[in-house]
């Protein structure tokens, strides 16, 4: 059985292994339903939406699509950003995390992370092309939080590329 202190990270890699697995099967699952929606909604949805609201089909369909295709993008990074963050994770449990590859993955989820804000905005902002009375919310806007997380992993790369350079320092003078 595993200690207290081993717990934390058992933890932690489940859950990135969860979550990695859960972003992947869910980008896949909208990437497939926004192309779906590109070929078949305007013949097969077109009657049905017409009737129950005050819109045209063509006012919603081309915006919705790049909608999804959008969150399918987000989810698509996040899943690497997870696959990353495993990597890490296992670095961890074989004792060595201080390596030039992980600084390197570290700034990689930085990356990631910003490029997952870009795209929420520009998602943010199709979403916003759809008509008042369609009753779909994005939800995707700048995050704050998100881009302080950002820097974050870039800060956590430099720490630990420099505690790789102190322990090689210290190897060599033993």
């Amino acid at each position: 059985m595993p200690s207290r202190s081993d717990l934390p990270l058992a933890a932690s890699r489940f859950l990135v292994r969860a979550g990695g697995v859960l972003t992947a099967v869910l980008a896949v699952f909208i990437l497939v339903l926004a192309v779906m929606i590109t070929l078949a909604w305007p013949q097969v949805a077109a009657k049905a939406l017409e009737a129950d609201m005050e819109m045209k089909i063509a006012d919603v369909q081309p915006w919705l699509s790049l909608v999804l295709l959008g969150a399918a993008a987000i989810l698509a990074l996040a899943a690497r950003m997870f696959g990353r963050l495993r990597t890490i994770l296992d670095a961890v449990v074989e004792g060595d995390p201080f390596t030039r590859a992980n600084s390197r993955r570290l700034r990689h989820i930085g990356w990631l992370m910003i490029g997952m804000q870009l795209v929420g905005m520009v998602t943010g902002w199709l979403g916003s092309r759809l008509p008042e009375h369609s009753d779909l919310s994005t939800g995707f806007e700048f995050s704050f939080s998100g881009f302080l997380a950002a820097l974050l992993a870039f800060v956590v790369a430099q720490l630990f590329e420099q505690a790789r350079a102190m322990r090689d320092d210290l190897d060599g003078t033993v």
